[in-house]
């Protein structure tokens, strides 16, 4: 779930309409005071049929889903906070581990970022602004506002420039971006990396609409329901 917050007031929707993406975690626990939350991640789900989940963990693994039982099934989808209840309808080994939900009829959702934040694997590079020294990086998600990048060292004090270069396929031809961006946040990551938050600062209007139609088209390439 989102640590993000604002005014949008909290919305029921069709699940259609969130436009889930696979492997998006999600965190599943049967309702009633004192239940277990677990992991998952979302597979697929077919439109007034049902909805795939899979185990996520080891310990998860373990967990065994009650058949008939209700679950409180809550996610973040890179813009809203939404969570659903659903009676589990069978659990599955084969071809994998998975469990199949109802559809709901309803998910309540809200709003909690006004862009779209995709998880991304992009090589890109960082330097201070106006300096000629490159650091590789790895953004690992990506929106019109703003990325988070892995460094392998910290870059300098909240608040200071950089330059963000990193390529994306436009309509099947590459594009190199490089975007003037602020230092937000600086935090410890796995293996000795730090993740480091940007702000786009000064973003062209050309640019976001480079980005934007990016970040559509690798939404659109991963579908999470199945119309019927």
């Amino acid at each position: 779930m989102s640590d993000d917050s604002n005014s949008d007031p909290l919305l029921e929707v069709s699940l259609k309409t969130l436009r889930l993406r696979p492997g998006l975690f999600l965190k599943i626990q049967r309702t009633g005071a004192g239940a277990t939350v677990h992991e998952a991640q979302f597979v697929a789900a077919i439109e007034g049929k049902g909805v795939m989940l899979t185990p996520s963990g080891m310990d998860s693994l373990k967990t065994e889903i009650a058949i008939g039982e209700e679950y409180l099934i809550q996610g973040f989808t890179g813009q809203s906070d939404f969570s659903f209840t659903s009676p589990a309808l069978n659990v599955f080994k084969a071809p994998f581990a998975h469990a199949l939900f109802a559809y709901p009829a309803t998910v309540k959702a809200k709003k909690v970022r006004k862009t779209m934040r995709m998880k991304t694997a992009l090589p890109g590079t960082i330097s201070p602004r106006g300096e000629n020294n490159p650091l590789q990086v790895s953004i690992i998600d990506l929106s019109v506002d703003g990325a988070m990048v892995l460094s392998p060292r910290s870059l300098g004090v909240i608040g200071s420039l950089f330059e963000l270069a990193f390529p994306i396929e436009v309509e099947g031809e590459r594009c190199n971006l490089n975007l003037v961006t602020k230092l937000c946040h600086n935090t410890p990551g796995d293996d000795g990396q730090r993740k480091i938050g940007l702000s786009f600062e000064n973003l062209s209007r050309d640019h976001k609409l480079l980005l934007n139609y990016f970040l559509g088209k690798v939404s659109e390439e991963n579908p999470l329901v199945i119309e019927p």
